[in-house]
């Protein structure tokens, strides 16, 4: 059975290139591989003379990227609410026309930010679309379920903790965003979710939504084995591999390592991110300490040099993950990983088999982790050892899941077409 998908994301390659984006990106071009019609739908946020089209207040390209169809379109003068909104009038009749256009069998929503007017199209034209949930977005305006004080939150239990942790926001604009956000998710005909973690908060504050687990997988392509073994004498290497935000908590890291004072020990940080001001403060905390060093950014073919060149993998985020990519390539290339205990990504780290965790936000548990193994790289053996027991699903897996999801929804459509035929309907 050969279908035409479409999936919408709030940003993509090649501007930016984070986890969700790598998700569809690779969902994409497998099911591409299958046989079937795919393009991406996004946001994006080009030069204005980037743009070949324009449609009102939207400006508008198609372009191809690696292989797969991009439309990437873009407000002139965007609004205030541009991440915050789940409804846009000045982007419903575009968003009818394109879907009405490229009459897609399936939407598949990796992230409805920016893009949320054309899933509600593809709704009004009876268009069945599969949300798989990266984030919390859907049910927190803030995207990663921090409060006003910057402490964390287990979800808006209705709306009764947005209004009293979260007072910039009226209650009317947060029972109206729920209350959207719900038949978002209601109307889907699957809702997925690539961790339990992620799942289960959902399922607090939507008891009977039907939500299926499939975890993200890896593209082996480029991977490869860390075979080192360790001497009690080694040197090592930790890092820091992902976007330089406040929230993935770089500056713990940082704060972490500044206190340590034993030489034979080095930190490699590999990413960007787009507020320069935090990217320069961390320079300015790393200071002229040689045994930090920051390494940009990097391809999909230098993944297997990167995690070949470390000996353990830190992700010490402040906020919820729901699932990390880098968490599971490090741990495909035999690389232990140090966590902070939340989320998505502490589901996958059991202390003292294939890493450890650390108490959210705590740079001093952090460094005295970092040193205890710094103390004894001997220790890693038996982690690299562990980890060779541990099965890391693969794209292949994962698109064949999604695959089913796609043709069983594929096939109730054409039974119900066809019982309209045979009813004269």
């Amino acid at each position: 059975m050969t279908m035409k998908i479409l999936y919408l994301i709030h940003q993509f390659y090649p501007e930016y290139y984070t986890g969700t984006e790598k998700f569809v990106f690779n969902l994409a071009t497998m099911m591409q591989n299958f046989g079937n019609k795919v393009k991406v739908i996004t946001y994006s946020f080009y030069n204005n003379s980037f743009y070949d089209k324009k449609f009102g207040e939207i400006l508008a390209k198609e372009f191809m990227y690696k292989g797969i169809p991009i439309l990437a379109f873009k407000y002139e003068n965007p609004p205030v609410d541009l991440h915050f909104a789940l409804k846009d009038e000045r982007l419903a009749k575009l968003a009818k026309n394109i879907i009405k256009k490229e009459l897609p069998d399936i939407v598949h929503i990796g992230h409805p930010m920016r893009v949320h007017e054309l899933a509600l199209a593809s709704q009004s034209l009876n268009i069945p679309y599969v949300i798989t949930l990266t984030d919390f977005w859907l049910m927190c305006p803030k995207v990663n379920l921090i409060t006003s004080t910057g402490d964390l939150c287990k979800g808006p239990e209705g709306d009764s903790t947005c209004q009293s942790l979260c007072p910039e926001f009226t209650p009317q604009v947060i029972g109206q965003r729920l209350k959207l956000a719900k038949n978002f998710l209601f109307k889907a005909n699957v809702v997925v979710s690539p961790s339990r973690f992620l799942a289960s908060l959902f399922l607090k504050e939507n008891k009977s939504l039907d939500l299926k687990i499939v975890n993200h997988g890896l593209s082996f392509m480029n991977l490869k084995k860390n075979r080192k073994a360790y001497k009690r004498e080694d040197k090592l290497t930790f890092c820091y591999a992902g976007s330089l935000n406040y929230h993935k908590g770089v500056h713990i890291l940082l704060e972490a390592f500044k206190k340590m004072r034993v030489n034979h020990t080095f930190l490699k940080i590999y990413g960007s991110g787009p507020d320069k001001n935090y990217v320069e403060k961390m320079k300015k905390v790393a200071g002229k300490d040689s045994r930090i060093e920051f390494c940009g950014t990097y391809s999909f073919e230098q993944i297997g040099d990167v995690f070949e060149g470390i000996d353990v993998l830190i992700i010490p985020s402040i906020v919820y993950e729901s699932y990390s990519l880098t968490l599971h390539e490090a741990l495909a290339c035999n690389v232990p990983v140090i966590t902070s205990n939340i989320g998505g990504i502490a589901e996958k780290i059991s202390d003292g088999f294939n890493g450890y965790t650390f108490k959210v936000g705590d740079s001093e548990h952090l460094r005295i982790i970092i040193e205890t193994i710094a103390a004894d790289p001997e220790m890693l053996n038996k982690l690299k050892e562990n980890i060779t027991k541990i099965m890391i699903p693969t794209i292949e897996q994962e698109a064949y899941e999604y695959y089913r999801i796609y043709k069983n929804i594929a096939n109730k459509q054409l039974l119900v077409s066809q019982s309209h035929v045979s009813s004269g309907l």
